[in-house]
């Protein structure tokens, strides 16, 4: 267990669960970051999107058929500016047919006003994307390179008072 950490072993299922009966059917204002990483002296936000639809590959899907997110691609793309990182959607199938297939983009840049005027139509013709179309052995060769490379962040910490509130 090199810096403390441990292999992922199983999926937590519970948390989603547990945040999706505390809110009672409220609508969510908040999300969830699939997997986050300080590599290379940046925050690497990564969002894992499924394809679930059998007319479309990792390869050929595209951040546009999902949209109605573009509100949570948004905030993870404001979120990872905010840290001065990277936010990495990468596209994925569990299917035999296409499951070898995987494409990552990396979001450059996210033009929130043109989008919000758009909502939810051409709103990703505002979202600038570098894309790069692999097989999943050579994805994992580059998340486990980034996995392994992963350092603890150093930064000042502040305390709270004892009058100041949580």
């Amino acid at each position: 267990m090199e810096n403390g950490s441990k292999p992922i072993s199983k999926t937590d299922d519970y948390s989603k669960q547990f945040i999706i009966d505390c809110l009672n059917g409220d609508n969510t204002h908040g999300f969830d970051i699939d997997s986050i990483y300080f590599y290379d002296g940046k925050w690497c936000l990564f969002e894992y999107l499924k394809c679930e639809s059998k007319n479309v590959t990792p390869h050929t899907s595209d951040p546009k058929f999902y949209a109605y997110n573009w509100r949570k691609f948004y905030s993870l793309y404001a979120l990872a500016s905010e840290l001065n990182g990277r936010l990495i959607l990468v596209n994925y199938s569990t299917r035999e047919s296409d499951g070898d297939l995987v494409k990552v983009m990396e979001v450059l840049s996210f033009n929130y006003e043109k989008a919000k005027a758009y909502n939810n139509e051409k709103v990703y013709e505002y979202m600038k994307l570098k894309e790069t179309r692999m097989k999943r052995a050579e994805f994992s060769q580059w998340l486990r390179k980034i996995n392994r490379n992963a350092e603890m962040p150093t930064f000042t910490a502040y305390d709270l008072g004892e009058n100041d509130e949580i």
